[in-house]
């Protein structure tokens, strides 16, 4: 079965040489990333909304326009990890299309290892990091569309570890159907929040939303898909101890 991981970028980068990965370009700049890179913006598209959906535009693209029968979404300097592999991006290790393929034998699809917050909820840590007001209307749309859903809902919202990035591989056909529950929920907030009055970071709220609707919606298929969780490397590297300051902050004094 052809396999495509689409890398989403908004910049030039150094892209995996490998057949299999091409990247996938957001964002309004008008010079292409890469030679070989297709745009968010072509075919049946919501690129305009970017600056709020973050990588969801390209995840859109894929739903609408890729004729793979395998997919993956990963991001520029995020990658599923691999100790194996002779695939590298600036000198580390990353999974190649060969080894998504042979793992794929054994799961339904690929998601990234969830990351565990340790002293608060996930519904804490959105409330504390974002708009209360957003997390409401959230869970009242999910209430809305997908009422099956809210147990799992407030099952993934109680507790601490969370999948992110909104990365995963796996059949098209299965990744499809995902999209067509994720995306009302999403368009439907859209037209409610008023998100444009936000500062550049908050205004990705849909994008931290689709983080935890991708683990809400994973847990609802428990028994049905076999799920692998696979580590994430940062190309770039990643400051976790900051990370962890900030999230001290946000819990016990409020700072976002």
């Amino acid at each position: 079965m052809l396999l495509t991981v689409y890398t989403v970028s908004h910049k030039p980068y150094d892209f995996p040489l490998e057949l299999g990965y091409i990247p996938l370009q957001v964002g309004n700049a008008f010079q292409p990333i890469a030679s070989i890179a297709v745009r968010d913006s072509s075919g049946d598209n919501i690129a305009t909304l970017n600056p709020s959906f973050c990588e969801l535009t390209a995840a859109y693209w894929i739903w609408k326009n890729s004729e793979a029968d395998v997919v993956g979404l990963v991001h520029y300097r995020r990658y599923f990890a691999s100790s194996t592999s002779n695939l590298t991006v600036k000198g580390k290790r990353i999974a190649s299309p060969a080894e998504l393929q042979e793992m794929l034998k054994n799961a339904d699809i690929l998601v990234a290892k969830p990351r565990n917050y340790f002293i608060t909820s996930i519904k804490s840590h959105y409330i504390h990091a974002h708009h209360e007001s957003d997390y409401t209307q959230l869970r009242d749309e999910i209430v809305l569309q997908q009422p099956d859903y809210l147990t799992d809902f407030d099952h993934i919202m109680a507790g601490t570890k969370i999948s992110l990035y909104n990365m995963f591989v796996c059949k098209k056909s299965l990744i499809d159907e995902y999209f067509a529950w994720l995306f009302p929920i999403l368009f439907a907030l859209e037209k409610k929040i008023g998100y444009q009055n936000y500062d550049a970071y908050q205004k990705r709220v849909f994008g931290f939303m689709a983080e935890r609707l991708f683990n809400v919606w994973l847990h609802h298929q428990q028994g049905r898909l076999r799920i692998k969780y696979l580590p994430i490397v940062n190309i770039d590297g990643e400051n976790l101890f900051l990370k962890g300051i900030g999230l001290l902050k946000r819990h016990f004094w409020g700072k976002k």
